[in-house]
Protein backbone atom coordinates (compact mmCIF):
# COMPACT_ATOMS: atom_id res chain seq x y z
CA UNK A 1 0.00 0.00 0.00
CA UNK A 2 1.27 3.34 -0.90
CA UNK A 3 0.92 6.39 1.43
CA UNK A 4 1.30 9.94 0.13
CA UNK A 5 2.07 12.90 2.34
CA UNK A 6 0.35 16.33 2.02
CA UNK A 7 2.55 19.38 2.12
CA UNK A 8 2.22 21.34 5.39
CA UNK A 9 0.72 24.35 3.65
CA UNK A 10 -2.06 22.22 2.08
CA UNK A 11 -2.75 20.54 5.40
CA UNK A 12 -3.29 23.87 7.09
CA UNK A 13 -5.67 24.98 4.34
CA UNK A 14 -7.67 21.76 4.72
CA UNK A 15 -7.98 22.26 8.47
CA UNK A 16 -9.25 25.79 7.95
CA UNK A 17 -11.89 24.63 5.49
CA UNK A 18 -13.01 21.75 7.73
CA UNK A 19 -13.18 24.05 10.73
CA UNK A 20 -15.30 26.51 8.75
CA UNK A 21 -17.66 23.76 7.66
CA UNK A 22 -18.07 22.56 11.24
CA UNK A 23 -18.81 26.10 12.40
CA UNK A 24 -21.50 26.61 9.76
CA UNK A 25 -23.08 23.22 10.40
CA UNK A 26 -23.22 23.67 14.18
CA UNK A 27 -26.57 25.02 15.55
CA UNK A 28 -26.43 28.68 16.63
CA UNK A 29 -27.23 29.59 20.20
CA UNK A 30 -29.50 32.64 20.87
CA UNK A 31 -27.54 35.40 22.51
CA UNK A 32 -29.04 37.96 24.88
CA UNK A 33 -27.50 41.04 26.32
CA UNK A 34 -29.05 40.28 29.69
CA UNK A 35 -30.29 42.65 32.37
CA UNK A 36 -28.00 45.68 32.22
CA UNK A 37 -29.49 47.17 35.38
CA UNK A 38 -30.53 50.38 33.63
CA UNK A 39 -34.06 51.28 32.56
CA UNK A 40 -35.60 54.32 30.89
CA UNK A 41 -39.26 55.29 30.98
CA UNK A 42 -41.16 58.39 29.88
CA UNK A 43 -43.99 60.47 31.30
CA UNK A 44 -46.13 62.87 29.27
CA UNK A 45 -47.45 65.57 31.63
CA UNK A 46 -50.44 67.88 31.20
CA UNK A 47 -52.21 70.06 33.76
CA UNK A 48 -55.19 72.42 33.99
CA UNK A 49 -56.84 71.38 30.71
CA UNK A 50 -60.34 72.77 30.18
CA UNK A 51 -60.65 72.74 26.38
CA UNK A 52 -60.55 69.75 24.04
CA UNK A 53 -59.77 71.80 20.91
CA UNK A 54 -57.08 74.36 19.97
CA UNK A 55 -57.78 77.93 21.04
CA UNK A 56 -59.73 79.73 18.28
CA UNK A 57 -57.58 82.87 18.30
CA UNK A 58 -54.10 81.30 18.45
CA UNK A 59 -54.62 77.73 17.16
CA UNK A 60 -52.53 76.25 19.96
CA UNK A 61 -53.34 73.34 22.23
CA UNK A 62 -55.74 70.55 21.29
CA UNK A 63 -55.98 67.08 22.81
CA UNK A 64 -55.96 65.28 19.44
CA UNK A 65 -52.48 66.75 18.90
CA UNK A 66 -51.39 65.61 22.36
CA UNK A 67 -52.65 62.12 21.46
CA UNK A 68 -50.35 62.12 18.41
CA UNK A 69 -47.35 63.04 20.55
CA UNK A 70 -48.27 60.27 22.98
CA UNK A 71 -48.35 57.70 20.17
CA UNK A 72 -44.96 58.85 18.91
CA UNK A 73 -43.50 58.50 22.41
CA UNK A 74 -44.98 55.02 22.84
CA UNK A 75 -43.50 53.92 19.54
CA UNK A 76 -40.04 54.87 20.81
CA UNK A 77 -40.52 53.51 24.32
CA UNK A 78 -43.45 51.27 25.35
CA UNK A 79 -42.84 52.36 28.94
CA UNK A 80 -44.54 55.72 28.37
CA UNK A 81 -47.22 57.00 30.76
CA UNK A 82 -49.57 59.97 30.48
CA UNK A 83 -50.63 62.08 33.48
CA UNK A 84 -52.81 65.11 34.14
CA UNK A 85 -52.02 67.12 37.27
CA UNK A 86 -55.56 68.24 38.14
CA UNK A 87 -58.32 70.55 36.87
CA UNK A 88 -60.12 69.25 33.80
CA UNK A 89 -63.78 68.56 34.70
CA UNK A 90 -64.52 72.29 34.95
CA UNK A 91 -64.74 75.05 33.81
CA UNK A 92 -65.38 75.02 30.08
CA UNK A 93 -67.87 76.28 27.54
CA UNK A 94 -69.03 72.76 26.77
CA UNK A 95 -69.45 71.92 30.43
CA UNK A 96 -72.10 74.60 30.86
CA UNK A 97 -74.19 73.43 27.89
CA UNK A 98 -76.85 70.74 27.74
CA UNK A 99 -76.79 67.40 25.90
CA UNK A 100 -79.58 64.85 26.00
CA UNK A 101 -81.37 66.96 28.60
CA UNK A 102 -78.45 67.20 31.06
CA UNK A 103 -75.63 69.66 31.67
CA UNK A 104 -72.49 68.20 30.08
CA UNK A 105 -70.28 69.14 33.06
CA UNK A 106 -67.01 67.52 32.00
CA UNK A 107 -68.45 64.47 30.23
CA UNK A 108 -66.68 65.59 27.05
CA UNK A 109 -63.33 65.79 28.83
CA UNK A 110 -63.54 62.24 30.16
CA UNK A 111 -64.64 60.93 26.77
CA UNK A 112 -61.71 62.56 24.97
CA UNK A 113 -59.13 61.65 27.64
CA UNK A 114 -60.28 58.02 27.63
CA UNK A 115 -59.66 57.91 23.88
CA UNK A 116 -56.33 59.72 24.17
CA UNK A 117 -55.10 57.08 26.63
CA UNK A 118 -54.63 58.97 29.90
CA UNK A 119 -53.18 56.84 32.70
CA UNK A 120 -53.30 58.90 35.91
CA UNK A 121 -54.82 62.12 37.24
CA UNK A 122 -54.87 63.85 40.58
CA UNK A 123 -58.02 65.70 41.61
CA UNK A 124 -57.79 69.48 41.22
CA UNK A 125 -59.91 72.10 42.98
CA UNK A 126 -62.10 72.52 39.86
CA UNK A 127 -63.11 68.86 40.04
CA UNK A 128 -65.28 70.06 42.95
CA UNK A 129 -66.98 72.94 41.10
CA UNK A 130 -70.42 71.37 40.86
CA UNK A 131 -72.75 71.45 43.85
CA UNK A 132 -74.25 68.09 42.94
CA UNK A 133 -71.97 65.16 43.80
CA UNK A 134 -73.82 63.13 41.14
CA UNK A 135 -72.05 65.07 38.38
CA UNK A 136 -68.58 64.23 39.70
CA UNK A 137 -69.58 60.63 40.41
CA UNK A 138 -70.77 60.23 36.83
CA UNK A 139 -67.42 61.46 35.52
CA UNK A 140 -65.57 59.07 37.84
CA UNK A 141 -67.71 56.16 36.65
CA UNK A 142 -67.14 57.02 32.98
CA UNK A 143 -63.35 57.32 33.27
CA UNK A 144 -60.88 54.61 32.31
CA UNK A 145 -57.94 56.23 34.09
CA UNK A 146 -56.84 56.22 37.73
CA UNK A 147 -57.61 59.15 40.05
CA UNK A 148 -55.40 60.03 43.05
CA UNK A 149 -56.56 62.00 46.09
CA UNK A 150 -54.35 61.16 49.07
CA UNK A 151 -55.62 64.09 51.15
CA UNK A 152 -59.25 64.32 49.99
CA UNK A 153 -62.11 62.12 51.13
CA UNK A 154 -65.77 61.66 50.28
CA UNK A 155 -67.81 62.73 53.29
CA UNK A 156 -71.23 61.69 54.54
CA UNK A 157 -73.03 62.79 57.68
CA UNK A 158 -71.26 60.24 59.91
CA UNK A 159 -68.50 58.79 57.72
CA UNK A 160 -65.63 59.49 55.35
CA UNK A 161 -64.14 57.23 52.71
CA UNK A 162 -62.01 57.30 49.57
CA UNK A 163 -63.63 58.40 46.33
CA UNK A 164 -64.55 55.49 44.07
CA UNK A 165 -65.82 54.41 40.66
CA UNK A 166 -68.91 52.30 40.06
CA UNK A 167 -67.71 49.57 37.70
CA UNK A 168 -69.84 48.73 34.62
CA UNK A 169 -70.29 45.09 35.64
CA UNK A 170 -71.08 45.91 39.24
CA UNK A 171 -68.96 46.60 42.28
CA UNK A 172 -66.71 49.58 42.92
CA UNK A 173 -63.09 50.59 42.37
CA UNK A 174 -61.40 52.81 44.94
CA UNK A 175 -59.56 55.96 43.83
CA UNK A 176 -56.25 55.18 45.53
CA UNK A 177 -53.95 57.42 47.49
CA UNK A 178 -51.02 55.85 45.66
CA UNK A 179 -50.10 53.08 43.25
CA UNK A 180 -47.14 50.81 42.53
CA UNK A 181 -46.38 49.74 38.98
CA UNK A 182 -43.81 47.24 37.70
CA UNK A 183 -41.86 48.75 34.80
CA UNK A 184 -39.81 46.30 32.69
CA UNK A 185 -37.72 46.88 29.57
CA UNK A 186 -36.69 44.62 26.67
CA UNK A 187 -33.50 43.29 28.28
CA UNK A 188 -35.29 42.32 31.48
CA UNK A 189 -34.44 45.26 33.74
CA UNK A 190 -37.38 45.70 36.10
CA UNK A 191 -38.19 48.33 38.71
CA UNK A 192 -41.06 49.18 41.00
CA UNK A 193 -42.42 52.68 40.31
CA UNK A 194 -44.51 54.38 42.99
CA UNK A 195 -46.80 57.36 42.46
CA UNK A 196 -49.08 59.35 44.77
CA UNK A 197 -51.21 62.47 44.39
CA UNK A 198 -52.13 65.40 46.66
CA UNK A 199 -54.12 68.55 46.03
CA UNK A 200 -55.03 72.02 47.28
CA UNK A 201 -58.01 72.21 49.64
CA UNK A 202 -59.90 75.15 48.09
CA UNK A 203 -62.53 73.05 46.28
CA UNK A 204 -64.86 72.98 49.26
CA UNK A 205 -68.19 71.20 49.11
CA UNK A 206 -70.34 69.65 51.81
CA UNK A 207 -69.45 66.17 50.52
CA UNK A 208 -65.64 66.49 50.55
CA UNK A 209 -63.19 66.84 53.42
CA UNK A 210 -59.43 67.31 53.41
CA UNK A 211 -56.44 66.31 55.49
CA UNK A 212 -53.16 68.24 55.47
CA UNK A 213 -51.46 67.72 52.09
CA UNK A 214 -47.97 67.72 53.65
CA UNK A 215 -48.90 65.01 56.14
CA UNK A 216 -50.60 62.99 53.39
CA UNK A 217 -47.53 63.25 51.14
CA UNK A 218 -45.21 62.21 53.97
CA UNK A 219 -47.40 59.24 54.84
CA UNK A 220 -47.66 58.02 51.26
CA UNK A 221 -43.95 58.41 50.58
CA UNK A 222 -43.13 56.41 53.72
CA UNK A 223 -45.54 53.70 52.58
CA UNK A 224 -44.13 53.52 49.06
CA UNK A 225 -40.40 54.00 49.70
CA UNK A 226 -39.60 50.49 51.13
CA UNK A 227 -41.44 48.82 48.21
CA UNK A 228 -40.26 50.99 45.30
CA UNK A 229 -37.11 51.86 43.42
CA UNK A 230 -38.49 55.27 42.37
CA UNK A 231 -41.31 57.34 43.91
CA UNK A 232 -42.86 60.29 42.02
CA UNK A 233 -45.49 62.85 43.04
CA UNK A 234 -48.48 64.18 41.10
CA UNK A 235 -49.65 67.43 42.70
CA UNK A 236 -52.25 70.14 42.26
CA UNK A 237 -50.80 72.82 44.51
CA UNK A 238 -49.59 76.41 44.27
CA UNK A 239 -45.90 76.51 43.36
CA UNK A 240 -44.89 77.77 46.81
CA UNK A 241 -46.51 74.70 48.35
CA UNK A 242 -44.82 72.44 45.81
CA UNK A 243 -41.51 73.94 46.90
CA UNK A 244 -42.29 73.15 50.54
CA UNK A 245 -43.12 69.58 49.60
CA UNK A 246 -39.94 69.13 47.56
CA UNK A 247 -37.84 70.49 50.41
CA UNK A 248 -39.59 68.11 52.83
CA UNK A 249 -39.19 65.03 50.59
CA UNK A 250 -35.99 65.55 48.55
CA UNK A 251 -35.81 61.82 47.81
CA UNK A 252 -38.57 62.28 45.21
CA UNK A 253 -36.81 63.26 41.96
CA UNK A 254 -39.85 64.66 40.12
CA UNK A 255 -42.95 66.58 41.20
CA UNK A 256 -45.43 66.91 38.32
CA UNK A 257 -47.71 69.79 39.27
CA UNK A 258 -50.66 71.88 38.21
CA UNK A 259 -52.78 74.82 39.41
CA UNK A 260 -50.46 77.66 38.32
CA UNK A 261 -51.31 77.52 34.57
CA UNK A 262 -47.91 78.78 33.36
CA UNK A 263 -45.05 76.49 32.37
CA UNK A 264 -42.18 76.29 34.81
CA UNK A 265 -39.33 74.04 35.81
CA UNK A 266 -38.19 74.72 39.37
CA UNK A 267 -35.27 72.81 40.91
CA UNK A 268 -35.41 72.34 44.69
CA UNK A 269 -32.28 70.60 45.92
CA UNK A 270 -32.03 67.27 44.08
CA UNK A 271 -35.71 67.42 43.07
CA UNK A 272 -37.43 69.26 40.24
CA UNK A 273 -40.98 70.63 39.99
CA UNK A 274 -42.55 70.97 36.55
CA UNK A 275 -45.78 72.54 35.33
CA UNK A 276 -46.95 72.93 31.73
CA UNK A 277 -49.11 75.72 30.32
CA UNK A 278 -52.86 75.42 30.82
CA UNK A 279 -55.13 74.04 28.10
CA UNK A 280 -52.32 71.87 26.69
CA UNK A 281 -50.62 74.81 25.00
CA UNK A 282 -47.52 72.95 26.10
CA UNK A 283 -46.83 69.58 27.68
CA UNK A 284 -43.78 68.22 29.46
CA UNK A 285 -42.11 65.00 28.37
CA UNK A 286 -39.93 63.52 31.11
CA UNK A 287 -37.34 60.83 30.42
CA UNK A 288 -36.34 59.08 33.63
CA UNK A 289 -33.28 56.81 33.71
CA UNK A 290 -32.83 54.55 36.71
CA UNK A 291 -29.60 52.67 37.47
CA UNK A 292 -30.36 49.70 39.76
CA UNK A 293 -26.72 49.14 40.67
CA UNK A 294 -26.07 52.73 41.68
CA UNK A 295 -29.66 53.28 42.83
CA UNK A 296 -29.75 56.65 41.08
CA UNK A 297 -32.47 58.29 39.01
CA UNK A 298 -31.85 61.06 36.49
CA UNK A 299 -34.64 63.18 34.99
CA UNK A 300 -34.54 64.95 31.64
CA UNK A 301 -37.58 67.21 31.03
CA UNK A 302 -38.43 68.74 27.66
CA UNK A 303 -41.27 71.24 27.16
CA UNK A 304 -43.16 70.60 23.91
CA UNK A 305 -45.34 73.21 22.20
CA UNK A 306 -48.68 71.84 21.04
CA UNK A 307 -49.44 73.65 17.79
CA UNK A 308 -50.36 73.13 14.14
CA UNK A 309 -47.02 71.41 13.45
CA UNK A 310 -48.50 68.32 15.17
CA UNK A 311 -51.18 66.43 13.26
CA UNK A 312 -54.37 65.25 14.97
CA UNK A 313 -54.54 61.63 16.07
CA UNK A 314 -57.59 60.31 14.16
CA UNK A 315 -59.46 58.44 16.90
CA UNK A 316 -59.15 61.30 19.40
CA UNK A 317 -59.97 63.86 16.72
CA UNK A 318 -63.21 62.01 15.92
CA UNK A 319 -64.35 62.24 19.55
CA UNK A 320 -63.37 65.91 19.70
CA UNK A 321 -65.36 66.56 16.50
CA UNK A 322 -68.41 64.87 18.00
CA UNK A 323 -68.37 67.18 21.01
CA UNK A 324 -67.58 70.28 18.94
CA UNK A 325 -70.71 69.56 16.87
CA UNK A 326 -72.76 69.25 20.06
CA UNK A 327 -71.28 72.53 21.31
CA UNK A 328 -72.00 74.49 18.14
CA UNK A 329 -75.58 73.23 17.93
CA UNK A 330 -76.20 74.12 21.58
CA UNK A 331 -74.66 77.59 21.23
CA UNK A 332 -76.70 78.23 18.09
CA UNK A 333 -79.87 77.52 20.03
CA UNK A 334 -78.77 80.30 22.42
CA UNK A 335 -78.29 82.78 19.57
CA UNK A 336 -74.49 82.46 19.43
CA UNK A 337 -72.58 81.79 16.21
CA UNK A 338 -69.27 80.33 17.38
CA UNK A 339 -67.25 81.45 14.34
CA UNK A 340 -68.76 84.91 13.84
CA UNK A 341 -66.22 87.74 14.21
CA UNK A 342 -66.83 90.11 17.14
CA UNK A 343 -63.85 92.46 16.96
CA UNK A 344 -60.14 92.71 16.25
CA UNK A 345 -58.00 93.51 19.27
CA UNK A 346 -55.41 96.27 19.00
CA UNK A 347 -53.39 94.61 21.73
CA UNK A 348 -53.57 91.32 23.65
CA UNK A 349 -56.36 91.03 26.21
CA UNK A 350 -55.06 89.45 29.42
CA UNK A 351 -57.81 87.27 30.92
CA UNK A 352 -55.63 85.15 33.19
CA UNK A 353 -56.97 84.49 36.67
CA UNK A 354 -53.66 85.67 38.13
CA UNK A 355 -54.38 89.09 36.62
CA UNK A 356 -58.18 89.45 36.64
CA UNK A 357 -58.52 88.48 40.30
CA UNK A 358 -55.91 90.94 41.55
CA UNK A 359 -56.73 94.31 39.99
CA UNK A 360 -58.96 96.39 37.78
CA UNK A 361 -58.17 95.27 34.24
CA UNK A 362 -59.21 95.89 30.64
CA UNK A 363 -61.44 92.84 30.32
CA UNK A 364 -63.32 93.93 33.45
CA UNK A 365 -63.81 97.38 31.96
CA UNK A 366 -65.18 95.84 28.74
CA UNK A 367 -67.71 93.70 30.59
CA UNK A 368 -68.93 96.41 32.97
CA UNK A 369 -69.20 98.93 30.11
CA UNK A 370 -71.33 96.41 28.23
CA UNK A 371 -73.55 96.00 31.29
CA UNK A 372 -74.00 99.74 31.50
CA UNK A 373 -74.79 99.94 27.80
CA UNK A 374 -77.71 97.48 27.94
CA UNK A 375 -79.15 98.82 31.21
CA UNK A 376 -82.39 100.78 31.18
CA UNK A 377 -82.40 102.50 34.59
CA UNK A 378 -79.26 104.63 34.07
CA UNK A 379 -77.20 102.96 36.82
CA UNK A 380 -74.33 104.77 38.50
CA UNK A 381 -72.23 101.68 39.22
CA UNK A 382 -71.58 98.36 37.46
CA UNK A 383 -69.88 95.37 39.02
CA UNK A 384 -69.06 91.82 37.97
CA UNK A 385 -67.31 89.10 39.96
CA UNK A 386 -63.91 88.18 38.50
CA UNK A 387 -64.77 84.50 38.89
CA UNK A 388 -67.15 84.93 35.96
CA UNK A 389 -64.12 85.25 33.65
CA UNK A 390 -62.91 81.70 33.11
CA UNK A 391 -60.91 81.63 29.89
CA UNK A 392 -57.65 82.01 31.89
CA UNK A 393 -55.81 82.96 28.72
CA UNK A 394 -54.31 85.92 26.88
CA UNK A 395 -56.56 86.57 23.88
CA UNK A 396 -55.16 88.28 20.81
CA UNK A 397 -55.99 89.02 17.20
CA UNK A 398 -59.53 88.43 16.02
CA UNK A 399 -62.15 87.63 18.65
CA UNK A 400 -65.04 85.41 17.60
CA UNK A 401 -68.25 84.77 19.51
CA UNK A 402 -66.79 81.51 20.85
CA UNK A 403 -64.02 83.54 22.54
CA UNK A 404 -66.67 85.53 24.41
CA UNK A 405 -68.36 82.33 25.52
CA UNK A 406 -64.99 80.93 26.59
CA UNK A 407 -64.46 84.14 28.54
CA UNK A 408 -67.89 83.98 30.23
CA UNK A 409 -68.91 80.30 30.02
CA UNK A 410 -71.59 80.53 32.71
CA UNK A 411 -73.43 83.38 30.99
CA UNK A 412 -76.32 84.46 33.16
CA UNK A 413 -78.59 87.44 33.34
CA UNK A 414 -78.09 91.00 34.54
CA UNK A 415 -80.13 92.75 37.25
CA UNK A 416 -80.52 96.45 37.90
CA UNK A 417 -81.07 97.29 41.56
CA UNK A 418 -81.48 100.11 43.99
CA UNK A 419 -78.94 99.60 46.77
CA UNK A 420 -78.37 101.51 49.98
CA UNK A 421 -74.99 103.21 50.19
CA UNK A 422 -74.18 101.30 53.36
CA UNK A 423 -74.66 97.96 51.56
CA UNK A 424 -72.70 99.18 48.54
CA UNK A 425 -69.81 100.06 50.85
CA UNK A 426 -70.03 96.63 52.49
CA UNK A 427 -69.93 94.99 49.05
CA UNK A 428 -66.91 97.02 47.95
CA UNK A 429 -65.10 96.24 51.20
CA UNK A 430 -65.80 92.52 50.71
CA UNK A 431 -64.44 92.77 47.17
CA UNK A 432 -61.18 94.18 48.49
CA UNK A 433 -60.96 91.29 50.98
CA UNK A 434 -61.59 88.85 48.13
CA UNK A 435 -58.58 90.01 46.14
CA UNK A 436 -56.99 86.92 44.64
CA UNK A 437 -60.18 84.89 44.33
CA UNK A 438 -63.30 84.91 42.19
CA UNK A 439 -65.18 87.21 44.56
CA UNK A 440 -62.96 90.14 43.66
CA UNK A 441 -65.14 92.60 41.71
CA UNK A 442 -64.38 94.35 38.46
CA UNK A 443 -65.96 97.81 38.79
CA UNK A 444 -67.28 100.64 36.65
CA UNK A 445 -67.46 104.15 38.21
CA UNK A 446 -66.44 102.94 41.67
CA UNK A 447 -62.91 103.22 43.02
CA UNK A 448 -60.90 103.53 46.18
CA UNK A 449 -59.13 106.85 46.71
CA UNK A 450 -55.46 106.02 47.17
CA UNK A 451 -54.90 109.11 49.36
CA UNK A 452 -57.91 109.00 51.68
CA UNK A 453 -58.75 105.28 51.48
CA UNK A 454 -62.39 106.22 50.90
CA UNK A 455 -64.69 104.66 48.32
CA UNK A 456 -65.64 107.01 45.50
CA UNK A 457 -68.62 106.81 43.19
CA UNK A 458 -67.52 108.86 40.24
CA UNK A 459 -65.95 111.97 41.74
CA UNK A 460 -67.95 111.87 44.98
CA UNK A 461 -67.38 110.02 48.22
CA UNK A 462 -69.77 107.13 48.75
CA UNK A 463 -72.78 108.21 50.87
CA UNK A 464 -74.10 105.49 53.21
CA UNK A 465 -77.55 107.09 53.29
CA UNK A 466 -78.04 107.42 49.56
CA UNK A 467 -79.84 104.93 47.29
CA UNK A 468 -77.58 104.02 44.37
CA UNK A 469 -78.57 102.41 41.10
CA UNK A 470 -76.30 99.43 40.48
CA UNK A 471 -76.15 96.87 37.64
CA UNK A 472 -74.73 93.47 38.54
CA UNK A 473 -74.94 89.77 37.55
CA UNK A 474 -77.93 87.82 38.85
CA UNK A 475 -75.44 85.45 40.47
CA UNK A 476 -74.36 88.05 43.04
CA UNK A 477 -77.96 88.29 44.28
CA UNK A 478 -77.88 84.59 45.20
CA UNK A 479 -75.48 85.44 48.03
CA UNK A 480 -73.21 82.58 46.94
CA UNK A 481 -70.13 84.67 46.21
CA UNK A 482 -67.28 84.63 48.73
CA UNK A 483 -67.97 86.89 51.74
CA UNK A 484 -71.09 88.32 50.03
CA UNK A 485 -73.91 86.32 51.55
CA UNK A 486 -75.50 89.64 52.60
CA UNK A 487 -76.44 90.27 48.94
CA UNK A 488 -78.88 87.36 48.87
CA UNK A 489 -82.18 88.63 47.52
CA UNK A 490 -85.47 86.99 46.64
CA UNK A 491 -87.46 89.04 44.14
CA UNK A 492 -91.25 89.08 43.93
CA UNK A 493 -93.31 89.46 40.76
CA UNK A 494 -93.62 93.20 41.48
CA UNK A 495 -89.83 93.62 41.55
CA UNK A 496 -89.71 94.14 45.31
CA UNK A 497 -87.16 92.17 47.27
CA UNK A 498 -86.91 90.64 50.72
CA UNK A 499 -83.55 92.34 51.28
CA UNK A 500 -84.29 95.67 53.01
CA UNK A 501 -81.06 97.21 51.70
CA UNK A 502 -82.01 96.34 48.09
CA UNK A 503 -85.55 97.69 47.93
CA UNK A 504 -85.99 97.35 44.17
CA UNK A 505 -84.78 94.90 41.52
CA UNK A 506 -85.39 95.29 37.77
CA UNK A 507 -84.97 92.17 35.65
CA UNK A 508 -85.69 91.50 31.96
CA UNK A 509 -88.50 89.30 30.75
CA UNK A 510 -86.83 85.89 30.42
CA UNK A 511 -88.95 85.15 27.33
CA UNK A 512 -87.76 88.25 25.49
CA UNK A 513 -84.77 86.99 23.52
CA UNK A 514 -84.08 90.48 22.17
CA UNK A 515 -83.33 91.81 25.66
CA UNK A 516 -79.57 91.42 26.00
CA UNK A 517 -79.82 91.66 29.78
CA UNK A 518 -80.85 88.00 29.68
CA UNK A 519 -77.31 86.93 28.75
CA UNK A 520 -74.22 88.91 29.69
CA UNK A 521 -72.34 87.29 26.79
CA UNK A 522 -74.71 88.66 24.19
CA UNK A 523 -74.47 92.08 25.83
CA UNK A 524 -70.67 91.98 25.55
CA UNK A 525 -70.75 90.80 21.93
CA UNK A 526 -73.00 93.70 20.94
CA UNK A 527 -70.90 96.20 22.89
CA UNK A 528 -67.62 95.07 21.31
CA UNK A 529 -69.16 95.28 17.85
CA UNK A 530 -70.23 98.83 18.59
CA UNK A 531 -73.87 98.07 17.86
Amino acid sequence: MCHSKLPLRNLLLLLIVLTGLNACDAPKKAQTAGDDGIIEFQILQMNDVYEISPSPSENIGGLARVATLRKELLAKNPNTFTVLAGDFISPSVLGTLKYEGKRIRGKQMVDVLNTLGLDWVVFGNHEFDYDDLADLQARLDESKFTWFAANARLKGQTWTQQFFKNKPGGGTEICPDNQILTVKDADGTSIQLGLFGVLINTGRKSWVTYTDWQEAAQKNYQELQPKCDVVLALTHLAIEDDKKLAAMLPQIPLYMGGHDHDNMRVPVGPSVITKADANAKTVYVHTLRYDKRKKTCTVKSVLHKINASIADEPATAAVVAKWEKIKNESLSSLGINADAVVTKLDKPLDCRESVVRHGQVQVGMMITEAMMAVSRTKPEVAMVNSGSVRVDDILSGTLVELDIVRMLPFGGGISEVEMKGSLLRKTLDASAQNKGNGGYLQLFNASNNATTGKWMIGNNALDDNKLYKVVLPDFLLTGNESNMGFLKTTVGADGKSDNPEIPKVVRPDAKDKSDLRNDIRLALIKHLRGE
